[in-house]
Parts: structure tokens; sequence; C-alpha cells
């Protein structure tokens, strides 16, 4: 049976991809692109990588962050141009998309304010640009304004937004690179060019929340570094961390992932476990009771991947943040905030304190929570609420 792709939740910018922009708690399947590998969300715009290494976005584009020539809201795939080669891993980011080719280079579009595409002066950028500096690269992670690469001997290399430490290069606001950048009304650290973090083992996997950044290593450990106003750093504390520590008390990690303020750790035995925001369920307890440390996550076993997202912002975090477990027999579960129906249960239900499985026709081959961003500014339009993705086999 050919692949399919289903979607849903909120749909203000067209996020769903459907075609409308209702929203709808009930998986729908997207028309457009076929022979789809992976998948990826950012606040409100979404990718599907082709297998043939293909990219096609959907959703919120107002910085041009889906690189289809334009700033406008698409509510249907369209294909990505100007990228000059096969694309094999893409992250969104809060406003920023990167992708990693098949020649070891990152590329990056979108909003360039916080020094996320690689460049001093960049604003609105409709087409990718050569993130220089970089080569060799393995793998890459986006964050909220902020970016990790691997390359391929291990090490662990950071760009954009650095205000609460998330490039995890130290304190001190003078090191070489950095600048300062303003945006509506508020002026925030970045460093424009890709630099190593020292300090740790040879990586493995990166991950960023929206403020936070974390590794894992080849023995399964895992290191955290950046934004911790909810514990979502693991390390028992609620104090920001300019650079990275290890993370104690769990189980060998897979998997890494993060919201804007909690984090979501797959362990090689197949148990997820979570750490920090908590205030709908987020972490999976049965409570809502924020953990500075890792908790494990109830009732799940058997999970192959995860995928976290949402949480609110800076200055508000809370009234959102979900997560999707995908488990080896193709079945997903889901937890955490439901307002719009981002775990495919009416928004009437109320928020999702233990993980419950989705109603998907088919087995799963893999899953994207995306959104829950709430609007922030008068003039800003919303970035979106919380919504789903499943690729079906």
């Amino acid at each position: 049976m050919a692949r399919t792709l289903t979607s849903w939740g909120d749909n203000t910018n067209g996020q769903l991809g459907d075609g409308a922009s209702a929203h709808r708690w009930t998986p729908q399947e997207l028309k457009g692109p076929e022979n789809i590998a992976t998948t990826d969300a950012g606040s409100g715009h979404a990718f599907a990588l082709g297998i043939d290494g293909d990219l096609w976005g959907w959703g919120r584009n107002a910085f041009g962050q889906l690189a289809d020539g334009t700033t406008e809201n698409q509510n249907a795939p369209v294909r990505a141009t100007g990228l000059p080669g096969r694309v094999l891993k893409v992250g969104a980011g809060g406003g920023h998309t990167a992708a990693l080719l098949d020649d070891g280079t990152v590329w990056a579009w979108g909003a360039g304010f916080f020094c996320a595409l690689g460049e001093d002066e960049f604003g609105v950028q409709m087409q990718p640009l050569l993130v220089r500096g970089l080569e060799d690269v393995v793998d890459l992670a986006v964050g909220g304004a902020h970016n990790l690469a691997v390359k391929a001997d291990g090490s662990v290399w950071s760009w954009g937004r650095d205000d609460r430490g998330q490039l995890g290069d130290g304190p001190d606001s003078e090191r070489e690179g950095r600048i300062v950048r303003s945006y509506m009304s508020a002026s925030f650290d970045c460093r424009p060019r890709p630099a190593r973090v020292e300090g740790l083992e040879p990586a493995v996997a990166v991950a960023a929340g929206g403020g936070h950044s974390m590794v894992v290593h080849a023995d399964g450990s895992l290191s955290a570094w950046g934004f911790n106003d909810r514990g979502q750093l693991g390390d028992g504390t609620f104090e920001d961390r300019p650079a990275p520590q290890k993370v104690r008390g769990i189980p060998g990690v897979a998997q890494i992932t993060g919201g804007y303020h909690h984090t979501v750790a797959l362990m090689v035995d197949g148990t997820v476990w979570a750490w920090g925001l908590n205030d709908g369920g987020q972490l999976g307890d049965g409570t809502t009771q924020d953990r500075a440390e890792p908790r494990a996550v109830s009732g799940l076993s058997g999970v192959k991947s995860v995928s976290a997202h949402g949480g609110g912002t800076d200055a508000a975090p809370g009234n959102g943040g979900h997560n999707l477990a995908l488990r080896s027999d193709g079945t997903v579960y889901g937890w955490g905030w439901n307002n719009y129906g981002q775990l495919a249960a009416d928004p009437a239900t109320a928020n999702v304190l233990t993980p419950r499985q989705l109603p998907l026709d088919r087995p799963a081959l893999d899953v994207t929570a995306g959104g829950e961003i709430p609007v922030s500014n008068k003039f800003m339009a919303n970035p979106g609420g919380g919504f789903g993705l499943a690729l079906l086999g």
C-alpha cells in the first residue's frame, strides 16, 4: 500500500496542508507529494521530505520559511526551490528552516532576525542561503531561532540566537563573533557564524528546543545547555546553563526531542522519559507538576521514535506543548495539550496527562508534532496552535 500523509489540529495558517483553513481533530489525508520519507514541523509550518530528496512545505510563510519565493501562507504542499542538491534532513524552527544536503553542507532560509541563517544582516530570506563555515555535516537540529550541527568527526557546532546560552559557548557576551540584534523592541545576543561547542564528547545526534540544546553521545549519555526556566535541562534546577553538562539519572538515550519548555527522550529500551514544563500533562506522568529531573512517561514501551513541540513563549510559558510517540507496531500515542485537537481527539476533551492511542486507520511510519506558539503581539499573525502529522504505510 502506498504511503500517505495525514494531519490534524490547528489550521490557522494552513499548516494541515489540506487546502483549507478549518481546524480539524480527525486525521485526514493530504494531497500532493508522494514517496515521502520523513516530516518535520515548526511553530506554524511543516515539511515533507521525499525519498528522492525533494522537499515540500506548507503553512505559515510570513518570513519565507517555505522557500517558495513568496511570503504568502500556503494551505497545500508547495515544492521548496533554490536548493542545489538532494536533501537528507530538514528542520523547521520558530520562523526559519534549515536543510542538510547530501554533500554535507547546510542551507537556511526564513526569519534571519537572530542570525539563524548564518548571516549578519538578513531579516526575511525567501530562498536558501549556504551556511558558511560548515562542511562534512551528518546531523542537524533547528530550534526556535538557533541551530546545531554535528560533523563527521562528532564535533557539535552552533549558531543563531544566544540570549539564554543556547549556543553553549559560555557566558561571556563579549566573546568573538557575538553581535546584538533588535527585534520587536527587544535586543538579543546572537552569533551568525557557526562555532564549535567545546567540552563535549563526540556526538551521534543533536536536538534543539525553543531555547535549549541537547546532544546524544555514542555511549547513550546526554548533554544539555541553554534555557532552563521550567527545568527542561533536567539538571534539578531552573537556572539557565551557558555551557554543556551531563543529564543524570536516565538509562541510555536513543533519541532526544524538545518543545519550547520541556524535553522528551526515547531510551534504548523503548521507554520514554520527560522533564520540564507540565502545565498540560506534557510529561505524561499523570500530573501537572513541572519536573526539573527526568521522569518516566507512564505506560509507554516498545517506542521507536518521539516528537515534541510547543509550550508558549519565552515570557509566558504554558498553554501548549504536546508529544507524539510511535511504537514499533505502528501505533501512535499522544499526551499533553489538546486545545486544538492536536492529539487527534475532540478539542472539548481535557488535556491528556498520560499517553493515549491516536485513532489512525493504518500503521504509522513517522510522526511529527508541531505548533503551539500563541500570539504574543497584536501586529503578529498567530504562528499557530498545536498540530500533528503522521506518515502511514
